[in-house]
């Protein structure tokens, strides 16, 4: 079945991800490159602009995302949001950000005008927190101070983006507070995916506990009328409205080693994979089945075989 999202929502099967850099300025406990990241090379001018050449020729990708480890850490960032947007085609160029960099207006001015009209912003917890699991001092500050910052642009969409974990899963009903009085359009809350096969750094939460404080997030959520769509999570779990199961991976231009890494992660297991038809769902990964088990009594299959993969909570 063709893959239906809302109007107003970000539809990801619109876009492509060109992770182009791989330097960071924070050390979170939670990326999925933490291990890998100084072995990944920048994809480079060349290969850049070919990848770009094929993208407005094939007409398949209306969005464009630049990644890396964190993009805004890259000087010739701006010339490549320049390359995209000279070709009038992409309707949006996002940069996913810790938006540290934001916090320097002139910086952030100069990305909107070369062409960047989307931001994806992450913020992982209030003051403290945020800053334990980012591995700096005073960086809530600094992201706090560049979503301020994208307030003043209208016709800029910001998402922010959370990564669940044993860090924050106690203040998540505050923060989602927080967030949902920023103006943003999203709320996203992405369950944790270790790129390993064991869960060494112990930040993982079982599915239960996250169940008892889903219902408080969604009241926190819930007035601002923004969606909080939770990512990568088993799209059977019970969940109501607003949050919305989106489990669309998007066409990604990644270092072989990245692919490879992730590969051997067990991402999508589940022992009602053969049943179910939540043909997106992530299903659970290596090093959940190993702490916590397989959750067969919690999981279960959604629709048939023929039903659409990416579903709103009911």
């Amino acid at each position: 079945m063709e893959r239906k999202v809302p109007v107003g929502r970000v539809d990801l099967a619109k876009y492509i991800v060109v992770s182009v850099w791989f330097g960071c300025n924070n050390a979170c406990s939670v990326c999925m490159l933490s291990d890998i990241r100084g072995t990944l090379p920048p994809i480079g001018l060349d290969r850049y602009r070919d990848v770009i050449r094929d993208v407005v020729r094939e007409e398949r990708f209306e969005n464009l995302i630049l990644s890396g480890a964190e993009v805004t850490t890259f000087n010739e960032l701006d010339r490549y949001v320049r390359f995209a947007a000279s070709f009038d085609w992409f309707r949006k160029i996002q940069v996913q950000t810790n938006g540290r960099r934001l916090a320097d207006r002139r910086y952030l001015d100069n990305l909107v005008a070369c062409g960047v009209n989307e931001f994806f912003v992450s913020v992982h917890g209030l003051e403290e927190v945020h800053d334990a699991i980012t591995g700096v001092a005073g960086s809530f500050r600094e992201t706090l101070a560049g979503l301020r910052n994208l307030e003043a642009y209208k016709g800029v969409n910001v998402i922010t983006n959370t990564v669940l974990n044993q860090t924050n899963v106690r203040e998540l009903r505050p923060l989602m507070n927080f967030l949902a009085g920023l103006r943003t359009s999203e709320i996203h809350l992405w369950n944790l995916f270790p790129m390993g096969e064991t869960d060494r750094r112990d930040l993982l939460v079982g599915l239960p506990e996250f169940l008892q404080i889903l219902p408080e997030m969604l009241e926190e959520v819930g007035p601002s009328g923004k969606p909080l769509v939770l990512k990568s999570f088993p799209e059977c779990l019970p969940a109501g409205a607003p949050a919305v199961f989106d489990d669309w991976f998007p066409v990604t231009v990644l270092p072989n080693r990245f692919w490879q890494e992730f590969g051997r992660s067990g991402f999508g297991s589940c022992v009602h994979r053969e049943k179910c038809g939540a043909r997106e769902c992530w299903g659970l990964s290596n090093a959940y089945l190993r702490k916590f088990g397989d959750e067969r009594e919690l999981l279960s299959p959604v629709g048939g075989r023929d039903a659409a993969g990416s579903r709103g909570a009911d």
